[in-house]
């Protein structure tokens, strides 16, 4: 290869990461660029290396994040986060992962539940939790009360949910789908921390709720309650109930109740 005998090196030699740069369409031409899973290698096509988004989703395959799908089904159609490919211009790319992949990476304290900022719960052994969420386009501002920025939801399979808070701010500014609501997110494998697609569930704002009828196949129901989102505080906020089982659904009086009846 020409870049390595110039350099005098075997790639990926010093570097974390390379990009492969091709001036023009050889071959089959329908794909705009693409990456090596868990791995140091990404090519792309044309001018598409320019677009920030592009270049983030790439990168997350070879930090070894599988795509994102939305509420359709389709697999690239979760606007919420880089791994569903919504951004293909130049000067715009503030936008984070979503709440599956955040999990998965080391960043924000570490991989998973290694780190105080990821925080998992199985609703069956806790039937009802509550947390308050920042997002993670002010984990920089998250040092007080230390926060979580995703919550696993258990379910004994390789296939969990993950809550997370997206705040449009900061590095995530730019973000194209569900800003400032709660969103939920299903991996289909990898239990959060291996490769894995992800589908987003719901996105809720304040006092709306998301039902599982029958989660984890217990013949029972999880539903996720957003009790607030404050966005006039820094870091901003969004408080959240975790509920399982029919007991605890059988609401007695109104001030128990969700607004789904619930």
């Amino acid at each position: 290869m020409a870049v390595e005998k110039k350099l005098d090196i075997t790639l990926p030699g010093p570097f974390d990461y390379v990009m492969y740069l091709l001036e023009g369409c050889y071959g089959e031409c329908g794909w705009i660029a693409y990456a090596y899973v868990n791995d140091w290698n990404t090519v792309y096509q044309g001018k598409k290396y320019a677009a920030v988004g592009v270049q983030m989703h790439e990168l997350g395959h070879n930090f070894n994040l599988a795509h994102s799908g939305g509420i359709d089904g389709n697999n690239y159609t979760d606007y919420t986060g880089m791994m569903g490919n919504p951004l293909f211009e130049d000067e715009i790319g503030k936008m984070c992962f979503n709440a599956a992949k955040n999990w998965q990476i080391s960043w924000y304290g570490g991989v998973g539940d290694e780190s105080m900022y990821k925080v998992k719960v199985d609703p069956q052994e806790t039937p009802l939790s509550s947390f308050t969420l920042v997002g993670i386009g002010e984990f920089d501002k998250n040092t007080n009360d230390k926060h979580p920025v995703v919550v696993k939801i258990e379910t004994g399979t390789n296939k969990d949910y993950f809550i997370g808070f997206n705040r449009a701010v900061g590095p995530n500014a730019q973000n194209v789908e569900a800003d400032n609501e709660v969103t939920i997110v299903q991996v289909n494998g990898g239990n959060g921390l291996d490769y894995g697609q992800s589908y987003l569930k719901a996105h809720l704002l304040s006092d709306e709720v998301y039902t599982e009828n029958n989660f984890a196949n217990t013949g029972e129901p999880l539903s996720i309650k957003v009790n607030s989102i404050d966005l006039s505080t820094e870091p901003a906020t969004a408080g959240i109930n975790i509920m399982f089982g029919s007991d605890l659904h059988e609401c007695r009086i109104d001030s128990d109740c969700f607004d789904d009846g619930v």
